[in-house]
């Protein structure tokens, strides 16, 4: 008996018959052919990635969950969600707003669809240190992207050298800050922070000198007014008190001028006059931990305890961690005869700071 064929056809005609089948002509397609079709390849790549982008972005101009002005420029860019200049309108709002993260999402957005407009590189940058962001790199690659676009363009590199600064990178920030000095919006700040740059590599004389030359270009730079004053007060010099007095004088709601006169005062033991400028200071700035806590010290050292440790709670309402405010209301709560209550304050001063020397020698006192 022969085997069944499966149908009739042997397996040698029926694989003759398929490829006989297969065989059909392939035609290419010409070059013209060739190029739509890659155009419309592209064109559809480009279709889909502007749709994926543009809903990246996508904030309805009815959400309540924005404000008011933001669904406004929303509204607008969902009607032209090609046009940069939106997102940075957008992005400048978020940054008012203190809605930090948003802004960068609008900047970087407008500069993926307008990357030569070196102000959103600047703006950019500029929200990224506002956000205290870890994401340094993003920082420094904006504004020397910013800088490659507009080699003049001094914000940028008044921004740049400062970021060089924060990261102790002195010659980079000191570079960036001469090439300032004769920018008049930029010279003034230039020059503090040049000083600045070389005090912090122990280069006093030079730093003294800088200050020095600021103040003989503008005798009306506070900010190196300041600068002279803390330099004279590092080596106690006869001229701090005139110093000083002129920063008050030149800017009467700068806290920073008024709690260093305090500490002038202090320190000369003229503590009603050091009072006054701590208390001057909260009024500026109500949250200044140190002025608090000055306060505190005065108070202890005339043995008003009661006021001490209610100086040291305000202190300690603003820094909680604040050890030596912990130490010195353990020390009033002792002279008050509250031993319990004393040990409890060192202990908890030293749980923070283990070598806090008030705390240390408080206990060693009470015998614990």
């Amino acid at each position: 008996m022969h085997p069944r064929s499966g149908g009739g056809i042997g397996r040698r005609a029926g694989l003759k018959i398929l490829f006989s089948v297969m065989k059909v002509r392939v035609r290419f397609p010409s070059r013209a052919q060739m190029k739509k079709i890659v155009f419309s390849i592209i064109l559809s790549l480009a279709f889909s990635c502007n749709n994926e982008r543009d809903t990246s972005r996508f904030i309805s101009e009815n959400d309540t969950n924005y404000s008011e002005d933001i669904r406004a420029i929303s509204a607008k860019i969902n009607k032209s969600p090609e046009e940069a200049e939106l997102y940075y309108k957008r992005a400048n709002t978020f940054y008012y707003e203190k809605k930090y993260s948003d802004a960068v999402g609008d900047f970087e957005f407008a500069i993926t669809l307008n990357p030569k407009q070196p102000l959103y590189h600047f703006r950019c940058a500029e929200t990224w240190i506002s956000m205290d962001s870890t994401n340094s790199e993003k920082v420094k690659m904006h504004l020397t992207d910013a800088l490659s676009l507009k080699p003049d363009y001094h914000a940028a590199k008044s921004l740049l050298a400062k970021y060089h600064l924060a990261r102790q990178q002195y010659p980079e920030a000191i570079k960036l800050y001469k090439d300032l000095l004769d920018q008049p919006e930029f010279a003034d700040p230039a020059y503090v922070m040049l000083s600045i740059a070389y005090k912090e590599q122990k280069d006093t004389v030079k730093a003294e000198a800088i200050i020095d030359k600021a103040l003989t270009i503008n005798p009306e730079n506070f900010d190196a007014v300041m600068q002279k004053v803390m330099m004279l007060n590092y080596r106690n010099d006869p001229q701090l008190l005139a110093w000083a007095t002129k920063a008050v004088k030149m800017n009467e709601f700068s806290d920073e001028a008024l709690y260093t006169m305090g500490l002038i005062l202090q320190k000369q033991s003229k503590f009603a006059d050091a009072k006054d400028h701590y208390e001057r200071v909260i009024k500026v700035n109500p949250n200044h931990v140190y002025a608090h806590y000055n306060l505190a010290v005065i108070q202890s050292l005339f043995d008003n305890h009661e006021a001490c440790i209610d100086w040291c709670d305000k202190t300690l309402d603003l820094n909680p961690s604040f050890e030596n405010a912990l130490a010195l209301k353990g020390y009033s709560y002792e002279k008050m005869g509250n031993k319990k209550a004393a040990m409890q304050e060192y202990k908890a001063a030293l749980s923070i700071n283990p070598n806090c020397t008030l705390a240390k020698e408080g206990l060693k006192l009470l015998g614990s």
